[in-house]
């Protein structure tokens, strides 16, 4: 995030509370310095008894009252809920939706060079007025929160990882973060914490983080999150891959919904696999470490071709490619081809059949992650 300190106008909005109370943090440490005090910062917020709109109007008299001493003054709504009154199609002459168009027509005329506004809060869309207004007069900050169903979701994590890690003065290995995205899945909540117990941990932000440091103090949550499931499908742990899917399954609204989540996933994941398998294979390499090493040297072109090849797991992060090719260790190059064989047919059964997904599911990682040599129905 640039520009805050040359901006008087910043607006910070979303759908992630983590990220939107962690972003405005950093944006008021710029703006207003680290240790303000009672007449340079004037924080304005909810509370019982009063209205939405009288404090939008005490947001407008403070912004009209001029900075103590010659001070810059930063005044700040904080953790606003009422953004979402801004609407022209619902009921645009509500008091609340007149006093935040208000607002929005005295950020317009521009706000003094010796005053700051900053607001923060969820919903504040992008179309209406107030938002239109701070992104002529000042900056608009979205946190979106990544979600499990976006294909991206691990970078996006890893990106807002590293980037609190920075904030905090810590360069954070990229094979750390990629533990931590694991660990935490798009829990944004938990990152303050994890880092801070990071640091804590090795002796302070100077000091490097490694991922055994990681792998000491950040617990996972890997009986909550369906990505637990490859976890012990690479461990090839059936007991353990069965047992996953009976708690995700009782956290989905959707039982059959879910089921096909996670049989997308899982396919994907052999996928992978077999692709990494088949890359170690055709460069004659022989360690998950000499995988990390190839995928951190390719060219461009190399990475190009492995694309152009279907190899799209070599494609990216480095050290997800290296704990593919750990897994993959746990399984034959038949193994693969017949797990990915087996998801396919699997389903295409949820389509054709009125089998329940869930035992499709279920099924297909008993196939699949049943030790070596144990015959199972199918194999």
């Amino acid at each position: 995030m640039n520009g805050e300190a040359q901006t008087n106008v910043v607006l910070v909005t979303g759908d992630d509370a983590a990220m939107i109370e962690a972003e405005v943090a950093q944006v008021i440490r710029r703006v207003a310095g680290d240790s303000p005090d009672a007449f340079s910062l004037d924080i304005l917020r909810e509370r019982d008894g009063l209205e939405v709109a009288e404090l939008l109007r005490q947001v407008l008299r403070s912004l009209q009252s001029p900075p103590f001493l010659g001070q810059r003054k930063t005044v700040w709504l904080r953790g606003f809920t009422g953004f979402e009154s801004e609407s022209a199609s619902a009921k645009p002459k509500t008091a609340e939706a007149s006093a935040l168009r208000e607002l929005a027509e005295r950020i317009t005329k521009g706000i003094p060079a010796d005053l700051a506004l900053v607001m923060d809060g969820p919903g504040a869309a992008a179309d209406k007025p107030l938002a239109r207004a701070c992104t002529a007069k000042g900056k608009v900050i979205v946190c979106t929160r990544p979600t499990l169903r976006g294909k991206e979701w691990r970078g996006d994590m890893r990106e807002v990882i590293s980037r609190r890690a920075a904030e905090k003065g810590v360069r954070l290995p990229e094979e750390v973060a990629e533990f931590l995205t694991d660990a935490i899945g798009t829990d944004t909540s938990r990152i303050e914490s994890e880092l801070e117990k990071l640091i804590c941990y090795v002796g302070g932000p100077g000091q490097p983080i490694t991922r055994a440091a990681a792998e000491a103090v950040c617990v996972g949550q890997g009986e909550e999150l369906p990505w637990a499931l490859t976890n012990a499908l690479g461990r090839r742990n059936l007991t353990e891959a069965l047992r996953v899917i009976q708690v995700v399954l009782e956290q989905s609204r959707d039982d059959g919904s879910g089921a096909r989540s996670l049989l997308s996933q899982t396919a994907k994941y052999f996928r992978e696999l077999l692709q990494v398998k088949v890359f170690m294979t055709e460069r004659g390499l022989r360690s998950p470490a000499a995988v990390l090493s190839a995928v951190q040297r390719a060219t461009a072109e190399e990475r190009q071709g492995c694309l152009a090849d279907g190899l799209v797991a070599l494609t990216g992060s480095p050290f997800r490619a290296k704990a593919l090719a750990v897994d993959a260790d746990a399984y034959s190059g038949p193994e693969l081809i017949e797990a990915v064989r087996a998801a396919r047919d699997a389903y295409l059964r949820c389509i054709t059949s009125s089998v329940s997904e869930r035992i499709v599911l279920e099924e297909l990682v008993t196939r699949v992650a049943a030790p070596s040599g144990v015959p199972t129905q199918g194999r």
